[in-house]
């Protein structure tokens, strides 16, 4: 038995939702290595993002109705069949330098689980949150890790 510290606690939520700090310690299919967005007034997001997939890093720009929808129209041109369930937001901290955070629950081929991303910019950190339930669903279909349990 024993108590779990909130350090253990927090180790354990980053290696199982966010991208490792170092190289050797990352896992997952996706990442993202960076975005621009422009919107209209119809409502109309484009998206460019560089994704890099496996080895080879792959730019493409889209449109949606919002960030998310954008960028999951990049992850069906990869394959990746999703589609999103709920999303959340909120600011980690209070002023100029915030980091918000983002949750989305996705149906990742047939798998239904969160993901959660991180970062000063909402947009990204939705984005960021979109990676990693997908790289989450990749990971446990390709048996590498089970998802955590609590």
């Amino acid at each position: 038995g024993g108590e779990v510290t909130s350090a253990e606690i927090w180790e354990i939520f980053q290696d199982e939702y966010l991208p490792a700090a170092s190289a050797d310690d990352k896992w997952g299919q996706f990442e993202l290595a960076s975005t621009r967005t422009q919107s209209d007034m119809s409502g109309t997001v484009a998206l460019h993002t560089e994704l890099r997939v496996g080895e080879q890093v792959v730019s493409t720009d889209t449109t949606g109705n919002g960030p998310i929808a954008a960028f999951l129209n990049v992850l069906t041109e990869q394959g990746v069949d999703v589609k999103l369930y709920d999303y959340v937001e909120h600011a980690l901290s209070g002023g100029g330098d915030a980091l918000a955070a983002a949750y989305v629950e996705l149906n990742v081929n047939g798998v239904r689980l969160w993901g959660v991303g991180i970062d000063a910019d909402i947009s990204t950190a939705s984005l960021k949150a979109v990676v990693s339930a997908v790289n989450r669903a990749v990971r446990e279909e390709s048996g590498d890790r089970e998802l955590a349990s609590v």
